[in-house]
């Protein structure tokens, strides 16, 4: 019973030490997308890694691995074309876009 219990102990602290590797070895993504109305949604695509975040109130952040990134803004209530721009993300960065304007 306690060699279940001490396996067990071991294998959540490894399994907490992989995702604290890889959270700092990351970067970060955050600005604020206009016009704000409905739900805007952030879509960042590296190969075949994505990850998609829907703004509040506009304001949107993310978790990124380092690398180049292309990322795509869009409003489904706008019915308009993507806005796309390519960030390259760096190991400890925080990258700050400011405000990214929508095509309507």
């Amino acid at each position: 019973m306690q060699r279940g219990i001490l396996e067990l102990c071991l294998l959540i602290a490894v399994v907490i030490g992989i995702h604290a590797e890889r959270l700092l070895h990351s970067g970060s993504i955050e600005g604020r997308i206009s016009p704000s109305m409905g739900s805007p949604s952030v879509i960042a695509v590296r190969g075949n890694d994505s990850v998609k975040v829907t703004s509040n109130n506009g304001h949107f952040g993310m978790e990124l691995q380092p690398g180049d990134w292309k990322l795509i803004f869009a409003i489904k209530e706008l019915n308009g074309i993507p806005t796309e721009k390519n960030v390259q993300v760096l190991e400890g960065q925080r990258i700050n876009l400011g405000e990214i304007r929508l095509n309507q």
